[in-house]
């Protein structure tokens, strides 16, 4: 029988999979027959492990082809040492990846070297500042220079050994550098960029940024000044006054107040031929501003701004007329967090307030007596916090939010919470898969939500402990992701071998010492862990596990040895060759 997706062009199951992870797509549709295999076989592949479990990252990279992945992106957040196991899984990584164009490291505790050439796009940002991992990422740098068309490094440090051009690049990122570090980056790459963003910190001799060499490529620039290095808008005129090309300007400054004169802004802008202007700005301490609100936002109510490029400014400024203001874009300085009513709203410039309230997407409720129902309701809002003394109604609630398109839930805040309301407004939330909230004894969580944060009330040390520990283990058995604070480490050994279904897990414990905690600790105690791969990271007070499916213990799909000199702690030990199957 030929099943309707046979009937489909490639073009078109190509696009169905661009709506699905990697894991969907192996998962729901490899094997189907040979013809889905082959175009699966066909589609690139653009691997996300930033929010992954060890069981679909094991999954993936037993089902890939290296050669149709054309990107990758690592993060040791909530999987621990994602680098390490799949350097395991694909030994001789830069001779099997040859259509691999992008590399994100974020947040892991290495990298990859030894990059294929075909690789253009490299970004890095590392939680572990060691010279091996210094060494390792200018090492990189030097060996991909000739390639590299896109870099985002995560401080100015990574050139300290560069001895050579970067004849290609074309986008630079770099999140912590100063000025003087910047200019002798720049005398270094020799690099015809049109893209650059530079987080710029003080020095002792502050200097104007000098772009000269870059005046005739430079297209879109962003600088984010931090509070210590005090700018003006004749500072930031003067040092951008070299680049004839610049189309797009973003600014995130510090300093006096005629960085917020609208009318000046406007003049330089037509001057220039400026197309995108984002900024923030506010005002240095010891500056006193006397204007409200509105007097400081007129200048931005022109028609250049409001008619002719459709620019929105909001300000925030305290009561006293002494609080120092702040003024940005909107929306793309709009705050990530939002709390209404005591956020609703800024003042701003939009005519239209859907453009506000459909770029917000996580939103705090603060209100408690009194109840301010916005005119215009948030559409797209994906986390809700309530900060509210009781649990307010489902009528409240649709008419600030939309909660169908709620995915994560945070009433941790709340102290008299009503278990029956509570169960009666996730039943509403068609979307929601995580809950953040105190442990109640008496709620009952639903199947489908399987991803938990439980935090302390003001009266408890810890969120579990032997009294309390069956019900929650009962409650909770299917549980897939779990962050809570236990009383010890037989606690947390108690969690890890009732709760079969976990996953990932984040646990504090404030009693016990953790960071000793070793691999054989693992096996010895849980049986779980002596079937199944499992990576683990621990502090003093934190432990983070993610534990893979069981193992597979053909010769021929298991990992080859490696010394246990070169693992790092907190990484399985695998012990023989891993190939794909």
């Amino acid at each position: 029988m030929i099943s309707i997706l046979e009937i489909f062009p490639t073009e078109i199951l190509f696009e169905i999979f661009d709506y699905l992870t990697t894991y969907d797509i192996f998962y729901s549709l490899n094997n189907l027959n040979k013809q889905i295999n082959d175009i699966i076989q066909l589609y690139p592949l653009n691997l996300n492990f930033q929010q992954i479990s060890r069981s679909k990252f094991d999954f993936i990279c037993r089902y890939i082809k290296p050669e149709q992945v054309i990107s990758i992106s690592f993060s040791d957040e909530i999987m621990p040492n994602q680098v390490e196991l799949f350097k395991q899984y694909f030994p001789n990584f830069q001779y099997k990846f040859i259509s691999l164009k992008k590399f994100i490291f974020n947040n892991t505790s290495t990298i990859l070297s030894h990059l294929p050439t075909s690789l253009t796009s490299l970004s890095i940002k590392t939680y572990l500042k060691t010279k091996q991992t210094d060494y390792l990422i200018m090492h990189t740098l030097n060996q991909q220079s000739q390639y590299l068309t896109y870099l985002k490094v995560d401080g100015s440090y990574v050139f300290r050994s560069i001895n050579t051009s970067f004849p290609l690049l074309t986008h630079l990122i770099i999140d912590y550098c100063t000025i003087t570090d910047f200019h002798r980056i720049l005398h270094c790459l020799q690099s015809p960029i049109i893209y650059l963003k530079l987080s710029l910190y003080k020095e002792e001799n502050l200097t104007l940024i000098n772009f000269q060499s870059l005046s005739k490529s430079l297209l879109q620039l962003s600088l984010l000044f931090s509070q210590e290095i005090l700018m003006s808008f004749q500072s930031i005129k003067q040092s951008i006054e070299q680049l004839d090309k610049l189309i797009s300007l973003t600014i995130q400054a510090t300093g006096t107040l005629d960085l917020m004169n609208g009318q000046l802004w406007e003049e330089y802008l037509i001057e220039k031929q400026i197309k995108i202007f984002n900024f923030k700005f506010t005002l240095a301490h010891h500056i006193n501003c006397q204007e409200d609100k509105q007097s400081l936002l007129q200048t931005f109510r022109s028609l250049f701004w409001l008619k002719k490029k459709n620019w929105y400014v909001a300000c925030e400024k305290g009561n006293f007329k002494s609080s120092r203001p702040i003024l940005y874009s909107i929306p793309y300085f709009q705050p990530s967090f939002i709390f209404y009513p005591s956020n609703n709203f800024l003042s701003d410039t939009i005519i239209e307030k859907e453009i506000h309230s459909n770029h917000i997407f996580n939103l705090i409720l603060t209100f408690y007596k009194t109840i301010t129902i916005p005119t215009t309701p948030f559409t797209n809002v994906y986390s809700l916090t309530l900060f509210t003394t009781t649990l307010p109604s489902i009528e409240i609630l649709l008419a600030i939010v939309n909660l169908e398109q709620i995915q994560e839930l945070d009433v941790s805040l709340i102290k008299n919470l009503s278990i029956v309301n509570f169960q009666i407004l996730i039943a509403s939330m068609k979307k929601l898969k995580s809950i953040k909230m105190q442990y109640n004894p008496f709620f009952c969580p639903p199947l489908h939500i399987d991803s938990y944060i439980f935090i302390r009330n003001d009266r408890e040390i810890f969120v579990i402990d032997e009294n309390n520990l069956d019900r929650f283990c009962y409650l909770f058995y299917f549980i897939k992701y779990l962050e809570i604070t236990v009383k010890s480490k037989e606690i947390i050994l108690q969690l890890l071998k009732r709760l079969h279904y976990l996953e990932i897990v984040k646990i504090y414990c404030y009693q016990d010492y953790l960071i000793n905690i070793k691999y054989n600790w693992f096996q010895e105690n849980i049986p779980r862990l002596n079937t199944n791969y499992f990576t683990y990271r621990t502090t003093s007070s934190c432990l983070i596990l993610s534990i893979g499916d069981r193992k597979i213990m053909n010769a021929k799909t298991i990992p080859e040895t490696i010394d246990d000199d070169s693992v790092k702690p907190g990484c399985y030990k695998i012990r023989s060759h891993c190939v794909l199957q």
